[in-house]
């Protein structure tokens, strides 16, 4: 009888060794994100905040933190902690990850990467109730920051259908106005013409991108809100196609 009672014991105190040193994680996809450096920074803060708090004091070189930044295509890795603001810059980048590591803790790792195809934050550690407040805590952060749109594969679809629907009614107006001679719907043709050239010349990868984080000498503002603008044009190109049709219409 004491053999099975010692056996239970061991796999007892196993199994709560195991549930003691256990990993939780939990990992979100981001909307599209545009984002100031000073309020990437505000975001940062509050990481470290609640890591010290929940984690308590560190011991020496315990704690392990990256940041990278893109900058025109070339990935710069900064090995230790570091606000947005405080690196230098051009105005704006599309690409931004930070990472914390430090073992065995209620926060073990919080990882942060923003791009344009894709943006992900992941928390990890042995408290799940830390890992899911800091996950939430996040996770609103940056969705008050979010862009309803933006992304590679928003640009894709969004830019091949309005070529094609827009090429396509470039060439019916344009046959329109030749078979009927009617030179008063000569602004269907011309509003088709100007928004292809939208479509086609304007770099939507700046205007829609899936992150971009703003350097405070930017013009931020007009930057932020530069989609808006161009998506109004857009929008105002494309009704002056019917509107051309009818007013030939009433005109005959």
């Amino acid at each position: 009888m004491r053999l099975p009672a010692v056996l239970t014991v061991c796999v007892l105190l196993a199994a709560t060794s195991l549930l003691n040193g256990a990993q939780f994680s939990e990992t979100r996809d981001l909307p599209p994100l545009k984002l100031a450096a000073s309020e990437l920074d505000a975001i940062l803060m509050k990481i470290h905040s609640f890591v010290d708090a929940a984690n308590g004091p560190a011991e020496q070189g315990s704690i392990r933190e990256t940041v990278k930044l893109v900058v025109r295509g070339h990935e710069i890795e900064i090995p230790h902690f570091s606000l947005a603001s405080s690196v230098a810059f051009p105005k704006e980048i599309f690409g931004f990850s930070y990472t914390y590591y430090q073992a065995d803790k209620p926060i073990s790792s919080v990882t942060i990467d923003l791009g344009d195809s894709s943006r992900r934050l992941s928390v990890s550690g042995e408290s799940v109730d830390k890992v899911e407040a800091l996950s939430n805590l996040l996770a609103n952060e940056f969705h008050r920051h979010s862009s309803t749109l933006g992304g590679t594969s928003l640009r894709r679809v969004v830019g091949v259908s309005l070529s094609v629907a827009l090429l396509t009614s470039l060439m019916a107006s344009s046959a329109y106005c030749w078979n009927t001679r009617r030179y008063s719907a000569l602004g269907m043709p011309i509003c088709c013409a100007l928004a292809l050239l939208l479509v086609l010349l304007l770099p939507w990868n700046r205007l829609l991108p899936g992150f971009a984080l703003y350097q405070r000498y930017s013009p931020f503002f007009l930057v932020r809100h530069a989609p808006d603008v161009f998506f109004l044009a857009l929008v105002a190109a494309i009704a002056g196609i019917p509107l051309s049709y009818f007013l030939s219409r009433n005109e005959r």
